[in-house]
């Protein structure tokens, strides 16, 4: 459609619309360009698609993408900063803060599992991050739970109220445990 087609079908004042029209042309075609792009250097490499009716997919163009370019330098140098220097600093102010955090999970409960494994430890710092590692593992797996339940459609609406409440099952809870590699046992009476 060229530009005077446009400004024809819709009249010459909008021209907020034509410059959105604009841009998105500009867009579609700096699209085509790359795909051409990606499909000479694939060429050049021998790259043959197996299924070329995906290959305008935005799904595979992104992992054919990723594949064919490794991280920079300056990527890799980033993410190295990232991991050596900030945590070191930013740790030992956590740590720190953790004299004065009360987890969810009681420090008494959490000494008791980490004696029975075998770990006695007087510092409540430790105490306390091991408490929150534990929290936020549990919080990830009820929340994944809940996506799950989501997906399946098993919550139960009130007809007064919008609210759709979740409970948490067996049937819910299971394949989420696999994921995170705990394996789930059902007691016998429970068969």
């Amino acid at each position: 459609m060229s530009d005077d087609h446009y400004m024809n079908e819709n009249g010459v004042g909008n021209n907020q619309s034509y410059h959105d029209y604009h841009i998105q042309q500009q867009q579609q075609q700096q699209h085509h360009l790359q795909q051409q792009q990606q499909q000479q250097q694939m060429q050049q490499r021998g790259i043959q698609m197996s299924r070329p009716v995906l290959q305008n997919e935005p799904s595979v163009s992104i992992v054919r993408d990723d594949i064919q370019r490794p991280l920079s330098t300056l990527q890799q140098n980033l993410l190295q900063g990232i991991t050596q220097d900030s945590p070191n600093i930013n740790m030992r102010d956590f740590i720190n803060e953790l004299e004065d955090y009360v987890p969810t999970i009681p420090d008494s409960v959490t000494l008791h599992f980490m004696r029975s494994c075998g770990c006695d430890c007087s510092d409540p710092r430790i105490v306390r991050l091991i408490a929150l590692a534990t929290q936020k593992y549990v919080s990830d797996i009820i929340l994944d739970a809940m996506q799950q339940a989501r997906m399946k459609g098993l919550g139960q609406t009130k007809k007064g109220t919008k609210e759709t409440r979740y409970c948490l099952t067996n049937d819910v809870l299971e394949p989420v445990l696999k994921e995170y590699g705990i394996d789930f046992i059902l007691p016998p009476y429970m068969h």
